[in-house]
C-alpha cells in the first residue's frame, strides 16, 4: 500500500511533463493541480486563498494556447505504460453527463443534454483496472464532447452512416491501440457499448471485449442455425450457482443474491448494413437471479458478450467478476461530481471547463484510489506500511494500539473521523468518509508536528 503523496509531489508527477508551449504554463498547471488536490470540493477562491492566485488560475483556464488533452496526455501515457506491464488489464468504459443547465446563460459553448431541455457536456472515460486483486492503474483515455443535433426526418440508413454518440466506444478502443505482446486488454462496457463498431474495432487492434448486451441481436449457433441472443441465452440451463453480496445502491439496502450462470459460444453477425462481413465468434454468458428478490427489487440479470474464450464454469464466473469492475468508472464519475464539484464550477467558456476537467480528473481518481487502497490486503498489519507518526495520530484519535491496527482497521479509523459509523449494515467505508477523515487526520498530524518540532509529513 502506498499512501497518498504530498499534493505538490502528486501534482508534479501528474502534470510536470505537460507540453503547454511555455514552461511557465506547466508550472502554473502544477501549482493549480496541487491546490485542487488539497481541497477537491472547495471553490477556486477557497482552494487558492489569494486573489492574485485566483485571477492567475482563471487566466490559465481561459488560455487558448493549449487544450484539454495537452494537460492529460502525461497521465494517459503513464497509465497506458502501466497497463502494458501486466498480463491482463480491464479497460472499463462509461459515459456521463455534466449538467450546467443552471448556468447556461453564463457559460458559452455548451450543448443540449438529456431531453434537449438542459445544457452541458458529455464525457466518456476509460479506466485501467487490474481485476485480482482489484487495483486502479489510472485513466487510460477520456473524451469530452458536445452532443450534435441531427435531422428528425433522417432515414435509418442515414443515421447508421453519420457520426453519432455511440462512436465514442470504438473511438476509445482505437485511441488506446493494440496491447503489447503477451498482454491481454479487455474492453469492458455496459449496455451502451453494445455496438458492432466496438466489436470490430477490438478485432482490428487485437484487443478483447466484455460487454453487457442491450440489443436482442440476431445470432448464429456454431452449426449455422439462426437465433436471437436473448431467447438463446435465456434458454440455457443453469450450470452453477454462487452467492453474491450486492452493495447498497440507489436507495436499496445491501443484500445477498443467489446467482446462476450459463454460457455458450455463438457467432455475432455484422447487421443489416454490413451483411458481407464475416460473423464474429463470441461467448454469451448469462448471470441471473432465479429466486424472487425482496419486494420492490428487480431480479438481477446480466447477458454478457465476450471475445475471451469461456469454456468452463470458472471462466464464466471470472468474466462476471470482470464485469462488476465496471462499476468503478461510475464511482469515478461520482467522485468528479460530488467529490470535486465539477458541475458547480462557473466559468465563462466550455473550453475553460474542459481544462478544469483535465486538472480535476486525476484528483477524482485519487479519491477513488483512496477507497480501493483501503480495501487491499485488509488483514496485513498497518505498522511498516503507514508512517509511524501518522499511525500514532490515528491510534490516539480512536483509542487503539498501534500494534493491533491492521490495514483494514487503520482505514476504518480514518473513515470514522469523516463520519463513518461502522455499523453492520454500513459495509466498508466509501471514498467520501475516507477523504474527509483523511483530511482531518492530516490536520491533526500537522498540529502534532508543529508541537513536537518533527519534520512535516504531508500526505495530501
Amino acid at each position: 500500500m502506498t499512501l497518498m503523496e504530498a499534493s505538490q509531489a502528486w501534482a508534479q508527477r501528474q502534470f510536470g511533463a505537460c507540453q503547454l508551449g511555455d514552461a511557465r504554463r506547466t508550472a502554473r498547471a502544477v501549482q493549480l493541480a496541487a491546490a485542487l488536490h488539497r481541497a477537491p470540493s472547495a471553490s477556486l477562491p477557497q482552494q487558492l486563498k489569494r486573489w492574485a492566485a485566483t485571477k492567475a488560475a482563471y487566466r490559465f483556464l481561459g488560455d487558448e494556447a493549449y487544450q484539454y488533452q495537452d494537460l492529460l496526455q502525461p497521465h494517459w501515457e503513464q497509465t497506458r505504460q502501466a497497463a502494458g506491464q501486466h498480463p491482463l488489464v480491464l479497460l472499463v468504459q462509461d459515459l456521463t453527463t455534466l449538467d450546467y443547465t443552471r448556468y447556461q446563460d453564463q457559460i458559452q459553448g455548451l450543448a443540449p443534454i438529456g431531453d434537449n431541455r438542459g445544457y452541458g457536456l458529455q464525457v466518456s472515460t476509460v479506466l485501467a483496472v487490474l481485476p485480482q486483486p482489484r487495483q486502479l492503474l489510472g485513466i487510460a483515455h477520456q473524451q469530452p464532447f458536445l452532443r450534435q443535433p441531427h435531422p428528425a426526418t433522417e432515414t435509418r440508413t442515414e443515421r447508421a452512416r453519420r457520426a453519432k454518440e455511440s462512436d465514442v466506444w470504438p473511438e476509445a478502443v482505437k485511441a488506446l491501440g493494440a496491447p503489447p505482446a503477451g498482454v491481454r486488454w479487455v474492453q469492458v462496457g455496459d449496455r451502451g457499448a453494445d455496438v458492432y463498431a466496438l466489436f470490430e474495432a477490438c478485432q482490428q487492434v487485437g484487443s478483447d471485449f466484455l460487454v453487457r448486451a442491450c440489443q436482442d441481436r440476431r445470432m448464429q449457433t456454431l452449426q449455422g442455425e439462426g437465433t436471437y441472443l436473448k431467447t438463446f441465452a435465456r434458454g440455457l440451463a443453469s450450470q452453477a450457482t454462487q452467492p453474491l453480496v450486492l452493495p447498497a445502491r440507489s436507495g436499496q439496502p445491501e443484500r445477498t443474491a443467489q446467482l446462476h450462470v450459463a454460457f455458450s459460444p455463438l457467432q455475432l453477425g455484422a447487421g443489416w448494413l454490413n451483411r458481407q462481413r464475416p460473423p464474429v465468434p463470441v461467448w454469451v454468458i448469462r448471470v441471473w437471479e432465479a429466486e424472487p428478490p425482496p419486494a420492490g427489487v428487480e431480479p438481477l440479470e446480466w447477458l454478457l458478450l465476450t471475445s475471451v474464450p469461456t469454456t468452463t464454469v470458472a471462466d464464466a464466473w471470472e468474466r462476471a467478476a470482470w464485469y462488476r469492475c465496471r462499476w468503478l468508472v461510475e464511482d469515478f464519475h461520482q467522485c468528479l461530481k460530488t467529490g470535486c464539484h465539477i458541475e458547480q464550477r462557473r466559468l465563462t467558456e466550455a473550453n475553460s471547463l474542459l481544462r478544469l476537467l483535465a486538472l480535476l480528473a486525476p484528483v477524482a481518481l485519487s479519491l477513488l484510489m483512496l477507497r480501493e487502497q483501503a480495501r487491499l490486503d485488509p488483514d496485513q498489519p498497518a505498522a511498516g506500511v503507514v508512517p509511524v507518526d501518522l499511525l500514532q495520530v490515528v491510534a490516539h484519535l480512536t483509542g487503539r494500539s498501534t500494534t493491533t491496527l491492521t490495514r483494514q482497521t487503520f482505514w476504518q479509523a480514518v473513515a470514522q473521523q469523516g463520519g463513518y459509523l461502522g455499523r453492520k449494515r454500513d459495509g466498508p467505508p466509501g471514498w467520501k468518509s475516507l477523504w474527509q477523515g483523511w483530511q482531518y487526520v492530516q490536520t491533526v498530524l500537522h498540529g502534532f508536528q508543529l508541537a513536537t518540532g518533527s519534520a512535516p509529513h504531508d500526505c495530501g
